[in-house]
């Protein structure tokens, strides 16, 4: 009986011990274990409270960040590479007027280049501050909107009257400086480029017109890399604060937001079938919905700053609003998905189309989703004030 006494003590007492070593490991044995928790937790909770204080900036922080991330990230990098592009659309306009053996398929890669030209200008056009809206260059790289007949009927004005593209293009009238006029020339079905009987003529005219783009880019960037720009991050010049500044930068935001519902979806949808079509924006291409998806683009890149400081950030880090950050990304992701369903369809069709004018529907009620969510929710909690209501046309 001693025997099992004992056997009897010893596994008592190591079952008392390996209970008090696993309630020392969860943290619910002595005083001692229990105070070091609550010790940690609270360490935990200060190390917390310093990040987010970290994180947290002041109105003016973020104003900072943001006007170098505008000028930086995002305005000069999408101005350089419209130069860019039209360089491209320049070595191409020679290659194929200096090519005797051209032919549809030349005439294929001609008509490309020049349509990413356009989309890279597209993205720039959601940006009509500065230099290239004060002095209404924005018009001479793309007069719009206006009707395709009209374009070619000045167009075709112009090349009959024998005019000296040698001297530019710059004295002529803006609807035929740009990539519309440009457009015209390479994409009209009924004469083939490269079986025009004036094709030396319109060949100089095509030189001329990517001469001219050129010259107007160089200016814009110049003065973006330049006085302009350094004015717009201090908020100096023509602007009064960095504030200022921005909500000029957001006016035109909101602007172009109208005008891609109102002109280049609401205009050519018009209230019934078959539409109007000749208010369609790059008829002769049928890239409208292209253009409305670099709009987008750009307006988002804008928004969040590239790869910069964005005003996504600035709802995130100065006003901590998360929520509405992400309630915005997911109104440009409808905005995406509505164009997408429509698989870049020609506007023309569409808008001839039951299905098709549903889905424009849909992409212009998702843009001024966006546009309500921008300008309630956005507005009330940045405290930026945009000007409203001043869309005059693009």
């Amino acid at each position: 009986m001693a025997q099992k006494d004992k056997k009897a003590v010893f596994w008592t007492f190591f079952l008392v011990l390996m209970t008090t070593v696993s309630l020392s490991g969860c943290g619910g044995g002595s005083d001692t274990p229990q105070i070091n928790k609550e010790q940690q937790e609270q360490n935990n909770n200060t190390e917390g409270d310093s990040t987010t204080t970290q994180k947290k900036l002041t109105p003016e922080q973020g104003y900072e960040q943001l006007t170098r991330a505008m000028v930086d990230s995002v305005i000069l990098p999408v101005y350089q590479n419209v130069k860019q592009q039209n360089l491209a659309l320049k070595a191409q306009t020679a290659a194929f007027c200096n090519n005797t053996q051209r032919d549809h398929s030349s005439l294929i890669q001609l008509q490309s280049t020049w349509q990413q030209t356009s989309l890279a200008w597209q993205q720039a056009r959601t940006i009509k501050l500065g230099p290239i809206a004060d002095t209404y260059h924005y018009s001479r790289i793309q007069f719009w909107p206006i009707s395709a007949d009209k374009l070619a009927s000045d167009v075709i004005a112009l090349l009959a009257a024998e005019p000296d593209f040698s001297k530019g293009v710059a004295s002529l009238k803006h609807q035929v400086q740009g990539l519309p006029a440009y457009e015209y020339i390479v994409f009209n079905s009924q004469i083939p480029l490269f079986e025009a009987q004036d094709l030396d003529k319109r060949c100089n005219y095509l030189n001329a017109i990517t001469e001219n783009i050129e010259t107007l880019l160089i200016n814009s960037i110049t003065h973006w890399q330049g006085e302009y720009g350094d004015n717009f991050k201090a908020g100096s010049g023509k602007f009064t604060d960095k504030k200022q500044a921005l909500e000029k930068l957001l006016t035109i935001w909101f602007e172009y937001l109208e005008v891609i519902k109102d002109n280049k979806i609401d205009g050519p949808l018009a209230l019934e079938t078959p539409g109007k079509a000749e208010l369609v924006e790059s008829a002769f291409s049928q890239t409208s919905l292209r253009n409305i998806h670099a709009n987008i683009v750009a307006l988002e890149q804008i928004y969040k700053g590239s790869e910069g400081f964005g005003f996504g950030d600035y709802l995130s880090k100065v006003s901590q609003r998360d929520d509405v950050a992400t309630e915005i990304d997911l109104h440009f992701k409808a905005i995406y998905d509505a164009i997408d369903v429509m698989q870049y369809q020609p506007m023309k069709t569409l808008i001839a189309t039951n299905q098709g004018r549903f889905q424009l529907e849909v992409l212009s009620t998702s843009i001024a989703n966006l546009r309500s969510l921008m300008s309630s929710d956005f507005v009330q909690i940045t405290g930026l004030e945009p000007g409203f209501n001043t869309n005059d046309g693009d």
